[in-house]
């Protein structure tokens, strides 16, 4: 049989599988409308911050002393005397034109998650605290982690009260957020938006997975087939071709439905539509791994529930990949992790597509066909 006509067979087998079919097609469409008709916020996470100070800056009107005391009294608490906080920079600002290189430089490093925040000591700082005045402190925040915005207030309380101690300061603080970077606008379906990074991955791989999964163990005329000139390479590269575009058809009505519930992405959305695209082809890899490795379809089920459990337990999402320790691999070697951060990136902080994680998805998808492939082609079947 030629590679057109497998490609045909195996359309026709996808077609008569109505219950893959459903869960392929109508699962995530109906999932992306609960999603979108809902609002909400996201996660949360502690603080890397850079603080620049203006505290040098010369100041008039009511602050004729220009001192400049107590900024460096601030950022030594938060580098040394807290516990929630880390710094990562320091910039000091003498006149406005330092000033503003600081302030997009810090826009830079909060765009590219080297920290959550960015804190910004007025001119009249110190002077405030001298004259027993309401000193000010404005940050810009991290908004694409939207829950941060409430745990901020509460960690900031820490080097504060630790700063009233040490000046023997009696005013509060006023806390000032201009605006929350990379966050989704409140107008904006924010539960969706937010979730995105999770849902998405998790639905294009596991229906994908689920689709490939029993295409090589479950269909009987395979090995008769194999009688005929038709090779093994060109029946696992005909599922692999007529189950990529079953799967392109997938990410395109997800990306048109999440655009239609309102999808906001700082990126472009043709990168957005690539990460889909990349996603899927990782899990029908896998599935066909699976798929090629299984002696029965019970055995195929049962190692596709087992190794997608695996995959989201290691995704990132619900344990931080920093404390997995050792199993730290086990995050990099599934594509759940690297399609959550490009998302993401794309989406919320209008990023290009990180090379490094679109590799490492084209490897993984890689590797599991190799797998596939080397699996099947040594796997003895009875005519």
């Amino acid at each position: 049989m030629t590679l057109s006509g497998l490609i045909q067979k195996e359309f026709s087998r996808i077609r008569s599988d109505r219950r893959t079919l459903i869960l392929l097609f109508v699962i995530p469409m109906i999932l992306i409308v609960i999603f979108g008709l809902t609002t909400g916020v996201g996660p949360t996470k502690f603080f890397t911050a850079a603080v620049i100070s203006r505290d040098e800056m010369p100041t008039y009107e009511n602050f004729p002393s220009n001192s400049s005391n107590f900024d460096d009294v601030f950022i030594s608490i938060i580098e040394h005397n807290t516990t929630t906080w880390n710094l990562y920079r320091y910039f000091n600002s003498t006149n406005s034109g330092e000033y503003y290189q600081a302030v997009n430089r810090c826009f830079s490093l909060l765009k590219n998650d080297a920290i959550d925040v960015f804190i910004i000591l007025p001119q009249n700082f110190s002077e405030s605290i001298a004259n027993n005045s309401n000193p000010v402190l404005i940050y810009f925040i991290d908004g694409s982690d939207l829950s941060a915005v409430g745990a901020i207030e509460v960690a900031l309380q820490e080097p504060i009260a630790l700063f009233r101690v040490e000046t023997g300061m009696i005013e509060n603080f006023t806390i000032m957020v201009p605006h929350l970077e990379y966050g989704v606008p409140s107008w904006e379906s924010q539960l969706l938006n937010y979730s995105l990074s999770l849902i998405l991955p998790i639905i294009i791989i596991g229906t994908t997975m689920n689709l490939t999964s029993l295409s090589i163990v479950s269909e009987g005329p395979l090995p008769r087939m194999l009688i005929t000139p038709t090779s093994k390479r060109d029946i696992l590269f005909s599922k692999l071709i007529a189950n990529t575009v079953i799967m392109i058809m997938q990410a395109t009505e997800i990306f048109v439905m999440t655009a239609f519930f309102g999808l906001y992405s700082l990126g472009s959305l043709f990168s957005f539509y690539l990460v889909l695209v990349m996603i899927g082809l990782s899990g029908v890899a896998i599935g066909l791994f699976i798929s090629a490795i299984s002696p029965t379809e019970q055995g195929a089920n049962q190692m596709y529930l087992m190794l997608f459990i695996i995959m989201i337990i290691f995704s990132g999402t619900l344990l931080p990949a920093e404390s997995l320790g050792g199993a730290r691999f086990l995050a990099d070697f599934f594509p759940l992790s690297h399609a959550s951060v490009l998302i993401t990136d794309i989406t919320l902080r209008g990023l290009n597509l990180n090379i490094e994680h679109v590799l490492s998805i084209l490897l993984i998808s890689l590797f599991f066909l190799i797998a596939a492939y080397i699996s099947y082609k040594f796997k003895k079947l009875e005519v």
